[in-house]
Formats: C-alpha cells, sequence, structure tokens
C-alpha cells in the first residue's frame, strides 16, 4: 500500500505512474454523477444555466429548429440529451459510466423521450450511421491520445450523413497550457469524488513544452487508512489549425470557429473553443 512517505520520496518518473481515472468503475461512476448534476460548480458537466443556451444554439442556430437524430458522444447523464430530444431530436448517447447512463435512461423513460443510451467505451463503439448531427462537448476530446482523437473524429466523419454537422468543443491551446501550469493545490473532504470517506486532496500539474500535453497529478490520501492513490489525467493541446486540419483530412467540407460561445458563463467555457464541421 502507498502511504504519504512514498509520495514524499517520489522520482520524476513516478509522476507518469498514476492510474487513469476509473470513469467505468460503479462506485467512482455513482460519485461523479452527483457532481454530474451539482448546480454548485462544473466539475463534471456545465451548469444548467450554461447547458440549455448552448442546447438553445444547437437547435436554433446549427440545425434551424429541423428535427434530425443525434450522436451525443461523452453524454454523462443525459443532459444534452433530454432537453434536445424535448425540441423532438432523437438522440443516441454514449458514454462510459455506468450511474450517469442509468440515469439518462431513467428520466428518457419517464419522460417517454426519444433517447437511446449505451454505456460503453465510444472509442471501441460502433458509432451508427446516418445521424444529421454529431457533439462532443466540455474538452473531453483532450483527453484522448492524438491517434485516438484523429481515429474518432474520422468514426464521427463516417456516422454522420450528408449535409451532418459535428460540434467538437474543445480546449484552447492556451487553456490546456494554463491547466499544466496551475499551482499545486490541495483540500480536505469528509467525501466527494474520490471516496466516500474522508481523504485529503492533493494536486500538481506540469507542462510539458515539446509534447504540448498538460499532466494533473491527483493524490488521495484516504483519514483512516493512510493509503495513497495516485491518479493522472492528460490533456493534448492542440492550436486551431491543428483541429482545422484534423477535421478537414477527416473529410469534412467546412469548419467553423465559435471562440467567445459561452464565454463568462462562469464555467469551464473561458478555457474552451466551440467548433462546428459540416460534411
Amino acid at each position: 500500500m502507498k502511504t504519504l512517505d512514498d509520495l514524499i520520496n517520489r522520482q520524476a518518473k513516478d509522476i507518469d505512474n498514476g492510474l487513469e481515472i476509473p470513469w467505468a468503475d460503479p462506485e467512482f461512476s455513482r460519485r461523479i454523477l452527483i457532481e454530474h448534476l451539482n448546480q454548485d460548480n462544473d466539475i463534471a458537466s456545465r451548469r444548467t444555466k450554461a447547458i440549455d443556451k448552448q442546447v438553445r444554439f444547437i437547435h436554433h442556430q446549427l440545425l434551424m429548429g429541423k428535427k434530425t437524430t443525434i450522436l451525443d458522444l461523452g453524454c454523462g447523464p443525459g443532459l444534452y440529451s433530454h432537453r434536445l430530444a424535448k425540441s423532438g431530436h432523437r438522440c443516441t448517447g454514449i458514454d462510459i459510466s455506468p450511474a450517469p447512463i442509468q440515469y439518462a435512461k431513467e428520466i428518457a423513460g419517464k419522460e417517454s423521450l426519444k433517447c437511446t443510451f449505451i454505456q460503453a467505451d465510444f472509442l471501441k463503439t460502433d458509432l451508427g450511421s446516418g445521424f444529421g448531427f454529431a457533439m462532443l462537448t466540455f474538452g473531453d476530446f483532450n483527453a484522448l491520445h492524438r491517434a485516438d482523437g484523429k481515429r474518432l473524429i474520422e468514426q464521427i466523419f463516417h456516422a454522420l450523413k450528408l449535409g451532418g454537422i459535428f460540434l467538437l468543443e474543445g480546449l484552447t491551446l492556451d487553456g490546456t497550457k494554463e491547466i499544466g501550469e496551475r499551482e499545486p493545490a490541495w483540500l480536505t473532504a469528509e467525501n466527494g469524488i474520490f471516496s466516500d470517506n474522508p481523504y485529503l486532496y492533493l494536486e500538481e500539474c506540469s507542462w510539458n513544452e515539446q509534447d504540448q500535453l498538460a499532466t494533473a497529478n491527483y493524490y488521495i490520501i484516504e483519514s483512516e487508512s493512510g493509503k495513497l492513490t495516485h491518479y493522472r489525467q492528460r490533456y493534448f493541446a492542440y492550436s486551431d489549425d491543428e483541429y482545422q486540419d484534423m477535421l478537414y483530412g477527416a473529410g469534412f467540407e467546412s469548419v467553423e470557429f465559435y471562440p467567445e460561445f459561452g464565454r463568462g458563463t462562469n464555467d469551464f467555457a473561458d478555457d474552451l473553443v466551440m467548433i462546428v464541421a459540416r460534411k
């Protein structure tokens, strides 16, 4: 069992040895669902006001109020899909976390919404075809390794029908760099995303200029046992030109940037750029 001493005596190579965030773990997903629905922060999802604004933009400005089939990747508890279905769209959401997917299914069932939710890793799943609109929001793309991200964009292109639209919301280059250059931080929690029991949370980030890669290391020390768990989250940085090249390279006919959308909404939006690609 790793302890605080292991953290104090760690070597540089240990920083890269953190565990991946366990999105598919049932207990972790149960706790992350709470944060998806939490209106006091935007740790897992945007707050309601910001989601409503983005859904209105999708329905009225991108889709021109016309009903279509929507692919919602990394859909979480269906906060976008539910709203879009209420506007008449038929939605398919894919997410790896079981508790949010179960919640999404329950709400869709109670409200008789035209939604299908699938618990799966969308990198390893047949996305289907014939969609009029696909979306991957809130910087989830940047957590994918570069080769996986490129391949996913190609798969999304093939999942869309001719004239279909892909909304990609990625971290800006500066926003990614800012994550890597954050000062170390710590806090104590009675419970939270990483445990139902009290723990000490330590965060240490780094920026690799050569690889254009931000790494956030999270050290969780459980109060009762003293057990230390090290998690790691990587964020791959892209310039606007690199986003554009990937999308055109996959076959999209046009690419538009909306860099100011969502700014000042007191959420993660200031570090994000919304990109709309049309097939």
